[in-house]
């Protein structure tokens, strides 16, 4: 299995919050309400470097592929581009410092860690690792992605609100 980790991370909410956050999929809800919010474009635009940002088409189908997202406590499933319907699943969690999911419909195994421990009573460091089962032309076709994917998510995950 090849592995991708991102650096670590400061979230300004203590390690038990974050990780009820992230061990409940339900609680990315918020993103589907706020889907339409002029801040979503802003914190998108603040992730992405200029010259890969979405057209305003793009961006329109991001929105409706985000609203039409299906989630459970274990579970967010949707639409995503080539890939076609693709489900994230957690498969374990260890309280308060794991949460683990695997990627299933995709065309590849692909696992996810997000790792999260205390720096103090008011903030925590959380850390992305992906995991894929590569053979050697995928791995040469997609692996530049793949090593972007944990540092964006961990970028992402440390500035939503908990």
């Amino acid at each position: 299995m090849n592995k991708y980790e991102s650096s670590v991370k400061s979230v300004c909410a203590p390690v038990e919050r974050v990780y009820a956050r992230l061990a409940d999929l339900t609680s990315l809800q918020v993103i589907k309400d706020n889907v339409d919010d002029p801040r979503f474009e802003s914190l998108l635009n603040s992730q992405v470097p200029a010259d890969k940002r979405p057209t305003p088409e793009q961006l329109e189908k991001l929105r409706n592929n985000i609203r039409k997202m299906e989630l459970t406590p274990d579970t967010v499933s949707g639409h995503i581009g080539p890939l076609g319907d693709i489900t994230l699943r957690i498969v374990e969690r260890v309280e308060p410092k794991l949460v683990k999911l695997e990627m299933e419909g995709a065309p590849i195994p692909v696992t996810m860690w997000i790792q999260m421990l205390p720096s103090d009573e008011n903030t925590s460091r959380l850390k992305v690792t992906v995991g894929a089962e590569l053979n050697f032309f995928i791995r040469k076709m997609i692996e530049s992605k793949l090593e972007k994917a944990p540092e964006g998510l961990a970028q992402f995950l440390s500035q939503i609100p908990y």
